[in-house]
């Protein structure tokens, strides 16, 4: 758990950078997040089945129906149909820390 606090710290000082923190890249990569979205800055992610990730920051909502809040998305991410049972996005098997990991990212500002 100490990790995912000192790794969520560093993704808000590397919001600024145009590459994404190995970690985040590792995810992605792992949880095939990039065949469904495009992530700008992260090599691979073209998929167009999902929307585009860009400024995701700036996004009001959380599959259109919950604030996007960190928590929100986190929980999205871990188990999508818990927050909308139609989403098309699948349990892709991300744990709670790794949710948190990437909502954190998806979060920062470039």
């Amino acid at each position: 758990m100490k990790w995912v606090i000192a790794f969520s710290c560093l993704l808000m000082v590397a919001g600024c950078s145009e590459e994404p923190p190995r970690d985040v890249q590792a995810l992605v990569d792992a949880h095939g997040c990039g065949s469904c979205h495009i992530m700008p800055g992260i090599p691979g992610a073209t998929g167009r089945t999902g929307p585009p990730l860009k400024e995701y920051h700036r996004q009001v909502y959380v599959a259109g129906i919950l604030p996007n809040t960190r928590e929100t998305l986190a929980r999205f991410i871990e188990d999508p149909q818990a927050i909308d049972p139609r989403s098309a996005m699948p349990d892709v098997g991300v744990t709670a820390e790794e949710a948190t990991v990437l909502a954190d990212y998806l979060r920062s500002e470039p």
